[in-house]
């Protein structure tokens, strides 16, 4: 029997509803506010957050939609159900990209829409008294959205078995001060919290006596661009094997391993889980799962990616020109930049060699970069001339200024940041194609209004920001963490807390290039000051210093619009701009 009370927000203009919502929500233990309209909703809400709220969508003052977008990005976020007699696909898709839990329609047998939401809301209150809280944190500052911000445990493990009571066992028995885990009944308890939270490894069996393997569960949630480390629980049959090492399962262990054993081999994976992965908005992730205008990256990029983060020494340049020799394309492209400016007895038509008067990490960058270029040139070509051109040039500025940064400020790798530059934006290309003219309102006045930040007005209208975007294309492409950390971070405000050293200096790189671009686009006060206080941060450094290494990249940037054909930024107009923008503070 259900004792414990939840409360219930019912908002709907017509009041036969509501009574009769309100009666069968107090019959499975609800205190059931009314409200008539979003608006007074939404500050019943504020005032005294609820457990659910149910709400149609056609209503005066502030509509359905709206109130569901507020209290979706609350930091009190309640469990959002929408009960509309409107019967539209692509609203309801729209809805369950941004994370309203339940969908149903009128007419309805009020009890069981009472008893399911119920049921939501004592799994919300068990998962909350196991985890730390998904949706808390700082909800003000650069971004309101705390979706990106890592868990306080070091580790997430979640455990999906046969039988629950086993699963809490096992959960209790592997969670201790650095590892946070949780156990879940079914695929769809699962795949509620994955879209709240990240997780590090998930431990699940195979036979789950329901529709879904466990495989099955595991393809899911690589194609939602959710990847944790895998420990599948299963017979170990030739088929099975096969098929769990092809969609990349971690270990496969039988059913009946000794409790203690799978423990250890838990725990020796995390140990070995020295960087977390990213955590990308359930929005962001949706946006790019069935993305298909900008298309995958080649897998030569993808291999080409895992050389970054090797030390330059280590790269192995046999094996770099032979990777690169068997892609026709990218073979094209290094000896086209490889040859460009040199006479017609100096030109090579070597790998090898190209690589060797390039070096490695440079081959790689350029070889990445042009691939990337390449990719994004479909779904551009679409887009309006003037913000095609405003894109184009923004993301060869930063990329410029960040590699030339990364350099001479944090000392870290200049072709790593130069890549970062690049795909940072990408994100700004699939919210252009899905939000339409919305996005181009949001791009025009970022243009012409110079307090306006990007990030913001995005986080304004949709509730994610093109980075988290950007971060998910990454993620699809199969890029590097390091890169997709980074991504995801750098609009919050505490982002740099949570990363690696070596990943904070990148971060740091791309936030300083940024302004720089910010400020080459509109020499506005507000931007200028936003550069310079970047720039100050850099003490060792003289105003002088500061000063000759931002006319480094601005040479930088022009010789890559050079090199892309793109139209060319006037010297002198940015050297004036360059001036103005890093005045001391």
């Amino acid at each position: 029997m259900m004792t414990e009370k939840r409360t219930a927000l019912v908002v709907d203009d017509e009041l036969p509803v509501r009574a009769l919502l309100v009666r069968a929500l107090s019959e499975v233990g609800f205190q059931c506010v009314e409200s008539a309209d979003g608006e007074d909703a939404w500050e019943q809400h504020q005032r005294a957050p609820f457990d659910v709220v149910v709400t149609d969508l056609k209503m005066p003052k502030m509509n359905g939609h709206k109130l569901c977008v507020e209290l979706l990005g609350a930091s009190t976020r309640p469990i959002v159900t929408v009960l509309t007699a409107v019967r539209h696909e692509r609203l309801n898709q729209d809805l369950q990209q941004r994370g309203v839990d339940l969908i149903r329609h009128k007419p309805i047998n009020f009890r069981t829409l009472a008893r399911e939401l119920r049921s939501l809301a004592d799994e919300q209150s068990s998962r909350r008294t196991s985890l730390p809280d998904a949706d808390s944190g700082d909800s003000s500052g650069e971004t309101r959205s705390s979706a990106s911000k890592p868990r306080q445990a070091k580790h997430n493990v979640g455990l999906l078995l046969h039988q629950t009571q086993m699963a809490e066992e096992l959960a209790a028995d592997i969670s201790d001060e650095s590892t946070a885990c949780f156990a879940t009944s079914s695929s769809e308890q699962l795949c509620h919290v994955l879209d709240r939270q990240r997780i590090d490894l998930l431990l699940i069996e195979n036979n789950l006596g329901g529709f879904m393997t466990g495989l099955e569960i595991v393809e899911r949630l690589n194609q939602q661009l959710i990847r944790p480390k895998i420990v599948l629980l299963s017979d170990l049959d030739d088929k099975t094997v096969q098929q769990a090492d092809e969609i990349g399962v971690e270990i496969v262990a039988p059913v009946n391993t000794d409790r203690t054993e799978l423990i250890a081999e838990v725990r020796r994976i995390l140990r070995d889980t020295t960087e977390q992965d990213a955590f990308i908005p359930p929005l962001a992730r949706h946006l790019v799962k069935d993305f298909g205008a900008i298309p995958p990256l080649p897998q030569l990029v993808v291999k080409l990616a895992g050389y970054l983060a090797m030390p330059i020494n280590e790269i192995p340049l046999n094996e770099l020109a032979d990777d690169i020799a068997t892609d026709s394309q990218a073979t094209t492209d290094l000896l086209h930049i490889t040859n460009c400016g040199r006479s017609m007895f100096e030109q090579t038509t070597s790998i090898l060699q190209a690589v060797n008067l390039q070096g490695a990490q440079n081959t790689i960058s350029q070889v990445m970069s042009m691939a990337t270029m390449r990719a994004q040139s479909k779904v551009l070509n679409q887009w309006n001339e003037a913000y095609r051109q405003w894109y184009q040039k923004r993301s060869v500025i930063v990329a410029a200024a960040g590699s030339v940064f990364a350099d001479k400020f944090e000392h870290c790798s200049p072709d790593t940041a130069y890549i970062l530059g690049l795909v940072q934006d990408v994100g700004c290309l699939v919210m252009a194609n899905k939000f339409g003219s919305r996005y181009d309102r949001i791009v025009k006045r970022v243009q012409e209004v110079g307090r306006c930040q990007l990030h913001q007005l995005e986080l304004e209208s949709f509730s994610i920001h093109h980075a988290h975007v950007s971060a998910a294309l990454l993620q699809k492409w199969n890029l590097p963490q390091s890169l997709v950390r980074t991504v995801v971070a750098h609009h919050d405000v505490d982002g740099e807390d949570h990363l690696t050293k070596s990943d904070a200096s990148y971060l740091r790189v791309i936030r300083l290039a940024e302004a720089f671009a910010n400020s080459m686009e509109m020499p506005h006060p507000y931007r200028n000051f936003q550069l310079s206080q970047f720039l100050s941060r850099y003490t060792d450094f003289s105003h002088d210093e500061r000063m000759a290494i931002c006319g480094e990249a601005l040479q930088r940037a022009r010789h890559l619009c050079e090199v892309f054909e793109f139209p060319v930024p006037d010297e002198l107009e940015l050297e004036d701009i360059l001036q103005r923008s890093t005045v001391p503070i």
